[in-house]
């Protein structure tokens, strides 16, 4: 065991504001106390207001002002040169260690330089790991040292100063990524053992948000690139052992298994690319390349004699085989095939126009009065609709159902693509096509990029923003309802491109059809009793309600029988579900009060003919406040709402244009008394109408087409 031996260890901070504070805590829990930490940061007076006076007041956590815009590597080099301790430790400031180990890597060091320790991937929770009973046997890495660093990375490892100081050892303060390997090599070549502990826990955060807060991992793969030929043509150029050459070579070869060949799909990228990756091939030692597949010769070989246009040719065929590969193994995948390989190379038909709501599942939402309007007033375009079921709609257009082989068909030639939601991720986006996203609501819950957690079910965070993010770069135009959504589409979309200030078209009709005719000729439809006022009860889903993958629940808290015994005679209320809600309403012995118009296409017209809304959390109360009519929530279950699923933008408490109520009582008490609700909510209704309801004024599809589809 280390006897007055201090360790120090080196924490750079910057971006990691939100999490150090874990980070700190779990120094500060360490059964080992003959410690200094060295927190780097850009803004340490800042920081040290955010960590607070149990870190700041502790001599032993020592906050070092450092450039703003330095690397991980380089706030590292400066940490080193400031240390004090016999020995360093990295420890990364979104990451915390169980409270032994410290104690146990010190104990069993001994006269090695550097030892290492296990390293655990974890969301992360409230706790923290505890000291873990076991033998703690030792094990010894030789011959395969350099699997201790398959994950490139210097952390976990406890190093003695001296073999640090003696060999000069350096991050490479240039680059993100792979920096750590100009120090672990050279480390690892200068010792033949490298002691293993498996009971002293590094606990590294799992990455969330690639786009806001990525990993070096999640950063772009034309920057990791860069990175590594930076650090693998530096290290290439000192004598190495064989075995450090085959690692440098092996993770060379894999990044570009792994993720230059999907790259290269792109031919401009081969021309961009190809001589700096030509010049780190040509150092990768012969004996890298023995028992490597044809396909990977072949390409290396391509490059090694610089034929670009051989390796084009080979890089084409063999994702042209890949391609078929994937393709013939399911239906589905046969017309992706012929989509991405056929379709997409016919010419754009520049007056093909294709509309897409809720994923085909309906005729509504602001593509339909996008479409309407170009029926009306911009004839001469071929208009085409994709419906998942068979239904007549204005102006006989050509419908397709979603995932047909035609509707691979339509994406790819269509010049202009109208949707309210995202497309496929097997959606390619071409040169010259037009996307306009119309979006389907104001935001009242954080959407993608501001979402901290992602609970829906079956899906993977990181590959959920990544995804939603990649979707959003194919948007050439947005609509946003009002100032405060544009504001935030901007941020949580990552949207760069054209934003559509206009109100959103589906709302026109709140303007424009507001009338007792259409009110009554939209009620006769749905078959209502035409003397009873309605109530429209339209919730969201619940994020972590769910049957299976893209199929949720939703239990209905309203206590309908209740509902008709007080307010029968008076009212009727229609039941709107959201569109991902897969449970129907059993409505047997309320015929006549309760009516399930979730699967009515249009939401516009029930808001027109709904006397007052009851609502909780869906953004619906925004467009139906154009009608200035009363709205209530029913939260019954706001806190977890709000604390455990998503969270919301605005306060629900203080912001909203109607009451909160928690429970039926609360709820009937206001529909029995909605003249008093409606007069003491005027002046935050008014307020409300004002700060969102304020650009439309009926002409937002005239506004969006103007602007969209030229004249």
């Amino acid at each position: 065991m280390l006897k007055n031996k201090m360790i120090s260890i080196i924490t750079p901070a910057e971006k990691n504001e939100n999490f150090i504070n874990e980070t700190l805590e779990s120094i500060h829990r360490q059964t080992y106390a003959d410690y200094e930490v060295l927190i780097l940061h850009s803004d340490t007076g800042a920081l040290k207001r955010a960590v607070g006076d149990k870190y700041t007041e502790d001599e032993r956590f020592k906050f070092i002002e450092t450039d703003h815009d330095i690397k991980v590597g380089e706030a590292r080099n400066i940490g080193m040169d400031m240390a004090q301790g016999d020995y360093i430790y990295f420890l990364d400031s979104d990451d915390y260690i169980s409270e032994n180990t410290l104690q146990l890597l010190a104990e069993n060091v001994g006269d090695y330089p550097v030892i290492r320790a296990k390293m655990k991937r974890t969301d992360f929770g409230s706790s923290f790991a505890i000291i873990m009973p076991g033998t703690n046997k030792l094990k010894m890495f030789s011959l395969r040292k350099y699997n201790l660093i398959r994950n490139h990375s210097a952390l976990n490892f406890l190093i003695s100063k001296a073999q640090v100081e003696q060999l000069g050892l350096r991050f490479d303060g240039t680059v993100e990524g792979f920096s750590d390997l100009t120090f672990m090599i050279p480390l690892l070549e200068s010792v033949e053992v490298v002691p293993y502990v498996s009971e002293a826990i590094y606990f590294r955060r799992r990455r969330n948000d690639p786009i806001n807060h990525p990993s070096l991992r999640q950063l772009p793969v034309e920057q990791r690139m860069q990175d590594l030929f930076t650090v693998y043509n530096t290290l290439k150029e000192k004598p190495l052992s064989l075995e450090a050459e085959m690692f440098l070579d092996n993770t060379l070869l894999n990044f570009y298994r792994k993720h230059l060949v999907v790259k290269f799909k792109d031919d401009s990228f081969i021309d961009e690319y190809f001589d700096d990756l030509a010049a780190s091939i040509n150092k990768i030692n012969p004996a890298s390349l023995e028992n490597r597949d044809r396909i990977l010769l072949n390409d290396i070989r391509a490059i090694r004699t610089n034929k670009v246009g051989i390796f084009k040719r080979l890089s084409n065929f063999h994702h042209l085989l890949r391609d078929i590969q994937k393709g013939i193994r399911s239906k589905k995948g046969r017309k992706e095939l012929i989509y991405k390989r056929i379709f997409n190379r016919m010419a754009l038909m520049d007056d093909l126009v294709m509309f897409e709501s809720f994923q085909g599942k309906a005729y509504s939402d602001s593509p339909k009065y996008i479409y309407e309007y170009m029926l009306k007033k911009r004839p001469g375009h071929k208009l085409v609709w994709v419906l998942n079921k068979n239904q007549k709609i204005p102006g006989d257009p050509k419908t397709v159902k979603r995932f047909s082989l035609k509707y691979y068909y339509y994406i790819a030639r269509a010049k202009h693509i109208v949707s309210n939601v995202r497309m496929p991720n097997s959606y390619i986006k071409r040169n010259g096509q037009k996307y306009l996203q119309t979006w389907h609501g104001t935001p009242l819950k954080r959407l993608a990029g501001d979402m901290e957690a992602v609970h829906m079910p079956g899906t993977n965070a990181v590959r959920y923003k990544r995804n939603f993010n990649n979707e959003t770069d194919k948007w050439d135009y947005l609509i946003a309802p009002n100032p405060y959504s544009s504001e935030i589409f901007k941020r949580a979309f990552w949207f760069n491109n054209t934003m559509l200030e206009t109100g959103y078209p589906r709302n026109d009709i709140l303007t424009n059809d507001n009338n007792p005719v259409i009110i009554r000729s939209i009620k006769e439809k749905l078959g209502l009793p035409r003397d009873k006022k309605v109530i429209l009860y339209a919730p969201t889903w619940r994020d972590d309600e769910y049957y299976k993958v893209g199929k949720y629940r939703f239990t209905l808290q309203l206590d309908l029988e209740r509902l008709r015994a007080q307010f029968g005679e008076e009212y009727i209320i229609l039941l709107r579900m959201h569109y991902v809600v897969a449970s129907k309403m059993d409505l047997t012995g309320l015929e006549g009060f309760a009516y399930d118009v979730s699967g009515y296409d249009d939401v516009s017209e029930l808001y027109l003919i709904s006397d007052m809304l009851i609502t909780d959390y869906s953004s619906v109360f925004f467009d139906y406040a154009n009608l200035k009519r009363p709205i209530l929530f029913f939260t019954y279950d706001l806190e977890k709402y709000k604390d455990q699923l998503r969270g919301f933008y605005i306060d629900m408490e203080t912001e909203l244009p109607g009451p909160l109520l928690r429970d039926n009582d609360a709820l009937f008490e206001a529909v029995e008394n909605i003249d008093q609700v409606v007069a003491d909510y005027e002046e935050r209704y008014d307020a409300f109408y004002d700060r969102f309801c304020s650009w439309d004024d009926g002409r937002a599809a005239e506004k969006v087409v103007d602007i969209v589809f030229d004249k």
